[in-house]
């Protein structure tokens, strides 16, 4: 069995092995970097509500504010800050893996699934804000569990302040003990209502910026990309359907290879036909093609590299729907607090402007995160109590928690 010790050993070793690949920290900036970085600076030192109000970014402002600070403090802002998303990022795999005491190594090996993710460790030595966001949900998602409510909420809090799109964990958590209350399986109204109550705080900056965001980051980043977010009643499908595309990829997959489960055997029941059918119409109504210009992540790039278009738009577009329908059946299972991550994940995922697996990472922090805790049921078990037990595991009392295209 892997020691404490030697996993804590290892993750300090990978993250020395990152930062000298990363050039110690010290390389140009590049892409979102460039403009994350310009727009930190307004908050260097002593700055008002204006500065909060104008800056020109869609994401709520905590790590802009952070990194300002840390430009004004050391005079290097965009090394400090690389530093600072480094540390984050083992914190983050550290939460995962030791999670749960009494469920080690379990959590040593959602911790790995996790790091496995491939952008992971690339985001963890650039000035993104995606750091931030995943060590705020894994924190709430924790305490959350431990009933730690009000901790939770400071947690939800401060994500939903660093992207606002962060809402989804919250909202699915909340769901997830809704669900646990009607059947009697230990939810808490009061992690419901901590839960919840983070959204109060989307609602304050909404109320703050006037819309979605500030109104100059609106002006500046809109107009270059599809904007369903800026209506409510705008969902691009095929959005979703890739987002489900990299839960198969990136979570039942990998979890197949790191807890040695056979994920296809599930497709095999009157369930896993009932999926097959309704994703397959889903897929027809909308399928994510893709585009040169906006052609996903790692998935979408490697597949329209080996299959291109147009002749092999069917073969790719075949692929992202085995996948897909390896996330849908994965989650049907039980109407688990998976079930609500995944789903929540979908909705959102539908009023991004991009097709990009970058956007899992908090979904799949927190997936990895109620793995750890034994919350989330295997393939077949049925019921969440039961996937501790198939690991030879003593789970511990936690939670169960029209298309415009």
């Amino acid at each position: 069995m892997v020691s404490k010790r030697f996993f804590a050993g290892a993750v300090a070793l990978l993250l020395l092995a990152t930062f000298l690949a990363a050039e110690g920290l010290n390389s140009e900036p590049g892409k979102d970097e460039l403009h994350f970085q310009d727009s930190a600076r307004v908050f260097a030192g002593g700055f008002g509500l204006e500065a909060l109000h104008s800056y020109p970014e869609l994401v709520t402002p905590l790590s802009l504010v952070i990194w300002g600070e840390l430009d004004h403090l050391t005079g290097d802002g965009l090394y400090a800050g690389r530093a600072l998303n480094l540390v984050l990022i083992g914190v983050v795999i550290c939460l995962v893996a030791f999670s749960s005491a009494q469920l080690w190594p379990h959590g040593a090996r959602a911790a790995l699934g996790l790091v496995l993710f491939p952008y992971v460790l690339p985001l963890s030595v650039r000035l993104y804000s995606d750091t931030f966001g995943a060590f705020f949900v894994v924190a709430g998602a924790i305490a959350l569990a431990r009933r730690r409510n009000a901790l939770a909420f400071i947690a939800f809090a401060l994500a939903i302040s660093t992207r606002q799109y962060l809402i989804q964990i919250p909202a699915a958590l909340a769901a997830a003990e809704l669900v646990a209350i009607h059947r009697g399986e230990g939810g808490s109204w009061k992690a419901i209502v901590a839960s919840a109550a983070s959204g109060l705080v989307l609602l304050g900056w909404v109320a703050f910026f006037g819309g979605l965001a500030p109104p100059q980051g609106i002006e500046t980043w809109v107009e270059f990309y599809p904007a369903p977010m800026m209506n409510a009643g705008d969902f691009i499908l095929h959005h979703g359907l890739y987002f489900l595309t990299g839960i198969g990829a990136y979570f039942v997959v990998v979890e197949a290879l790191v807890f040695r489960r056979n994920p296809v055997s599930a497709l095999l029941d009157r369930r896993g036909l009932f999926c097959a059918l309704a994703l397959g119409a889903l897929f027809w109504l909308d399928p994510p093609v893709l585009s040169l210009r906006h052609p996903g992540g790692p998935i979408g790039r490697v597949a329209r590299t080996v299959l291109p278009p147009p002749d092999f738009d069917w073969a790719r577009v075949a692929i992202y729907y085995a996948l897909a329908l390896l996330a849908v059946r994965r989650f049907a299972e039980r109407i688990d607090v998976g079930f609500w991550l995944v789903a929540s994940g979908f909705v959102l995922a539908m009023k991004q402007q991009l097709p990009w697996e970058k956007y899992l990472f908090p979904t799949l922090a927190v997936l990895w995160t109620h793995v750890s805790l034994g919350s989330i049921a295997a393939y077949g078990a049925g019921d969440a109590r039961t996937s501790a037990a198939e690991n030879g595991l003593v789970k511990q009392s936690l939670p169960s928690p029209g298309f415009k295209t």
